[in-house]
């Protein structure tokens, strides 16, 4: 096929926005999938389901990295798979464990399991952030040793390295004084002193509320929340 001139705007028109939202334990990561836009999958890698039990969501479960294969090939395919408008994997950290506990009975060197899980995982995500949904990770949260900030946590060094070059949002839930001095779920869209985060469109404040549609909108809107 030709090469097409068109636009940067263009180029994003049929493209959905990905992210990577990271935060400590029962912070409610899992929770805010259920404010995804449209219909939503949620793939769950965890078990840890029981926060959305009561709410009926489509749902697939995986289990082992050969299902996470698999639940890339019926999303490009499939149309029962393809009819979603957002996929919430629950969460990217799971599934770097799966596959790291894999590859370790291969290699006697540990650190050639590290870097095949790294590629692996790698090749994954970057086959996921092609599909026309949005795109949203779940994942770990700790602290970087290189940097001494808190961020998204994985086993090994490459994913956490490179998670800011692939993603367009890197998001942190955490909670956050308001102006009357009490504390408040957030989701934190820019780094500061303590925590990276990142936000490639520009358009999301320092802090906004929990709900992922309305920060996907935004993000669509040019920085403009919807009514």
């Amino acid at each position: 096929m030709p090469l097409q001139l068109t636009t940067t705007s263009g180029l994003q028109s049929n493209v959905g926005v990905n992210a990577a939202l990271c935060g400590g334990p029962n912070i409610g990561k899992t929770v805010a999938l259920r404010t995804l836009p449209g219909r939503s999958l949620i793939v769950d890698l965890e078990g840890g389901q029981l926060s959305n039990a009561a709410y009926d969501l489509p749902a697939v479960k995986v289990q082992t990295w050969d299902e996470a294969n698999e639940l890339y090939d019926r999303l490009v395919s499939d149309p029962q798979f393809m009819q979603f408008e957002s996929i919430g994997i629950d969460s990217l950290s799971e599934l770097a464990e799966i596959k790291l506990a894999e590859e370790m009975p291969h290699h006697k060197n540990s650190m050639k399991a590290y870097g095949k899980m790294g590629e692996a995982v790698t090749e994954w995500v970057k086959k996921l952030l092609r599909l026309p949904q949005n795109v949203i990770f779940t994942c770990k949260y700790g602290m970087d040793r290189n940097t001494g900030l808190y961020g998204p946590l994985f086993p090994g060094f490459l994913l956490n390295q490179n998670l800011f070059y692939w993603l367009d949002e890197v998001l942190i839930m955490r909670f956050a004084m308001n102006a009357e001095g009490q504390q408040q779920r957030v989701i934190q869209c820019q780094s500061c002193p303590e925590h990276e985060a990142g936000d490639r469109s520009g358009k999301l404040d320092l802090f906004e509320n929990p709900n992922l549609g309305a920060i996907i909108a935004k993000i669509k809107n040019h920085g403009v929340n919807e009514q």
